[in-house]
């Protein structure tokens, strides 16, 4: 490679590290992604060692990775750059932090590095799952923060307890009491489920850095386990299953309905917990009431504790509200949290929504500063917006979707398609971002509006839009005479949504 090559390559990686953060290039991007760009064909060649990372990349960085290499190259028009995604695992000279080392390996990795007279690395911790990355989810979420009230703290003692169990124990036991056994944990959509298991994933990896840990959904272990039919390894898929300490699945409902997937994932629980090993289970139903589970699962399910997680009362909700917006930078006047409280949903994740359309009236009133300060008159413009839309027709998810297709001139087709391009992305987040806000609709019911078989990835999409609006980094998009930042354009949509119903 030219050295006018590497230099460009070098740069391309010093404004990625910019635009994502420190933390998130040394975690993702500096030990799983190898850039290249090559010039004459306005390529970007990106490089990663497997199928999770690739994942990752075109979900979260992407964009990131297409303003890098348009502003190093000097590229006018995002559509002459094209993203090459490789997945080329002989790049990489050690694993990739979403994969850790097999355990046949072991051994002989600790060799090799005795005789090199090296440390030995310890396995990583962001997402250790012991077989193939593509089941595994990142960990986000930890038990300190966890906003406990009545609503929860059942759930919440359970799931801590489960993971400070001794492993040597033997399994059947109940959570509560200090020895393993499954624990399900069931609610409505956004009340702290997710929270909870991957919570506790990180507590068993702070414990024991060594353990075996899988955070997975229902969806994702449905597709691992059809590959690994199709493409002839079943087994090593069934071995690695089976060789875990812990096994947190999300969505199980995403189970429903689907035989053979079914009893793989209830041969695997029982091997699990025969083991002594612990397995924790969400979904938004109890396991009687969802529909076409196996008898069997259905008993597995009900063998441990079954807990409900409901919506938070009011100081939970206070407490939420407090928290959350500190870490928004958001200083609250006084007593203003109970008016927000009184303006916000049932669910943690409403509560959220109200929050961010708190934060994007906050940065247009006072754009700069690392704290915005909300006073009375701005939380009234956020009561007013509100009583707008209750004095009008209800919002429907059709005229968002029109609205923002309009603004950003893309077709309602490709929205609901699976395209990758920059603005059809962009247009799908700001979609659901405003349906959350200005309807009732469910994400579950987002993504059945979207065509979508699960809702996880209108949940992704979501995250990632709020993370926008909390950058608010500047767009040069396609049709726009100058930059506008996210939160600008979300405001420009929304009141446009209101005045479409105004002369509707």
């Amino acid at each position: 490679m030219s050295t006018q090559r590497s230099a460009i390559n070098a740069r391309i990686n010093e404004r990625l590290a910019q635009a994502v953060g420190q933390r998130k290039y040394e975690l993702w991007i500096q030990p799983s992604v190898r850039v290249d760009y090559e010039d004459a064909g306005r390529v970007l060649h990106v490089a990663v060692p497997n199928r999770f990372v690739a994942d990752k990349v075109r979900s979260d960085f992407s964009d990131e990775l297409r303003e890098a290499a348009r502003a190093e190259a000097g590229v006018e028009d995002d559509d002459e750059l094209r993203l090459d995604l490789c997945i080329a695992p002989d790049q990489f000279a050690t694993p990739a932090p979403a994969a850790a080392p097999r355990p046949a390996d072991d051994d002989h990795e600790a060799a090799e590095h005795a005789k090199r007279g090296a440390p030995r690395n310890p396995r990583p911790r962001q997402n250790p799952a012991a077989h193939d990355p593509a089941l595994a989810g990142p960990l986000r979420h930890r038990f300190e923060d966890f906003v406990v009230g009545p609503a929860n703290e059942l759930a919440y003692a359970a799931a801590a307890s489960l993971v400070e169990v001794d492993p040597d124990r033997s399994a059947g036991g109940d959570p509560a009491s200090g020895t393993a056994g499954p624990l399900f944990v069931y609610g409505e959509c956004g009340m702290g489920k997710t929270h909870l298991l991957q919570a506790a994933c990180r507590r068993t990896l702070e414990h024991r850095p060594d353990a075996r840990v899988l955070y997975t959904t229902g969806e994702q272990f449905t597709n691992a386990y059809i590959t690994a039919v199709r493409t002839g390894k079943l087994d090593a898929f069934r071995r690695s299953m089976r060789r875990l300490d812990l096994l947190a699945v999300d969505d199980i409902e995403f189970l429903a309905n689907k035989d053979k997937t079914q009893q793989e994932f209830l041969h695997s629980f029982s091997h699990i917990e025969l083991a002594g090993s612990r397995v924790i289970l969400a979904s938004d139903s109890h396991p009687k009431l969802i529909k076409r589970f196996s008898e069997g699962l259905v008993s597995r399910c009900v063998q441990g504790l079954v807990v409900q997680v409901q919506a938070p009362d009011q100081p939970t909700r206070l407490a939420l509200i407090n928290r959350l917006t500190k870490r928004r930078g958001l200083v609250l006047q006084p007593g203003l949290d109970e008016r927000v409280a009184a303006l916000a949903g049932r669910s943690v994740r409403e509560i959220e929504g109200t929050l961010a359309h708190l934060h994007a009236l906050a940065s247009l009133a006072q754009p700069t500063g690392p704290t915005r300060m909300v006073n009375r008159a701005l939380v009234e413009k956020l009561v007013a917006g509100q009583n707008q839309l209750r004095a009008q027709r209800p919002v429907r998810f059709a005229d968002i979707r029109d609205t923002v297709c309009e603004r950003l001139n893309v077709p309602a087709a490709q929205v609901a398609g699976s395209s990758r391009h920059r603005l059809v992305v962009l247009a799908r987040a700001m979609l659901i971002h405003l349906t959350r806000q200005m309807t009732t609709l469910s994400f579950p019911e987002i993504a059945a509006a979207l065509g979508k078989p699960s809702h996880s990835t209108v949940v992704t999409a979501s995250q990632r839009m709020s993370r926008q609006l909390e950058d608010n980094r500047p767009l040069l998009l396609p049709g726009f005479a100058e930059p506008m930042t996210p939160v600008q354009l979300i405001e420009d949509i929304r009141r446009q949504v209101l005045q479409n119903l105004s002369a509707a």
